[in-house]
């Protein structure tokens, strides 16, 4: 098993374009974190972003779905839910936008009856020419993250969400991606 899996030119890049274009004029809200179950959020030092939630049946969302399925059965085999949630188109668009070390799993999430994140999957949405900086990195114990091939827009990246992953700050343009959670019952 993989930590990750990746899909090279999973969406065509005018797609890409063509749904970044018809969102990237809307009200985008301020990216939170949540640090616990009962909300409580944390600081910008963690996370600058804005965000735009996508309604899990739009043909994008249901695409990421395809490939997180497959992915699980070629790699993770992990038992999930059949169920999502929206995804999170996210904007990095003003300088030092970042989003720190994290997990997309949600600590103290102990009610067995709640299901939990288990895969993460982020699909790249801009050109590497539009933006500097920015770069998705999951972390590997040394001093430098890992290199991800996550650059090419359409490429799709999928990694348990448990992982410990960041985006670096913006240094100059516009980056967009698109993000979604597979759930499934707690891991025993």
């Amino acid at each position: 098993m993989y930590r990750c899996y990746y899909f090279n030119s999973a969406v065509r890049p005018e797609d890409c374009d063509s749904f970044v274009d018809s969102y990237k004029y809307k009200e985008f809200e301020t990216g939170q974190v949540k640090l616990d179950l009962d909300g409580n959020e944390g600081e910008e030092e963690i996370r600058k972003s804005k965000i735009l939630w996508i309604h899990p049946k739009h043909l994008m969302v249901r695409t990421i779905w395809s490939y997180v399925l497959e992915a699980n059965v070629i790699n993770f085999k992990l038992l999930l839910d059949g169920k999502h949630d929206s995804a999170q188109l996210t904007k990095y668009d003003d300088i030092d936008h970042h989003y720190g070390w994290h997990t997309d799993h949600i600590i103290g999430n102990t009610d067995s009856n709640t299901p939990i994140r288990k895969l993460s999957a982020i699909l790249q949405l801009s050109k590497p020419e539009d933006y500097k900086g920015c770069e998705l990195q999951l972390f590997n114990g040394d001093k430098e993250p890992e290199k991800l091939p996550i650059m090419d827009q359409g490429s799709l990246i999928i990694f348990r969400s448990e992982e410990w992953h960041r985006v670096t700050k913006l240094i100059k343009g516009e980056r967009y991606s698109l993000v979604f959670w597979a759930t499934g019952p707690h891991l025993i």
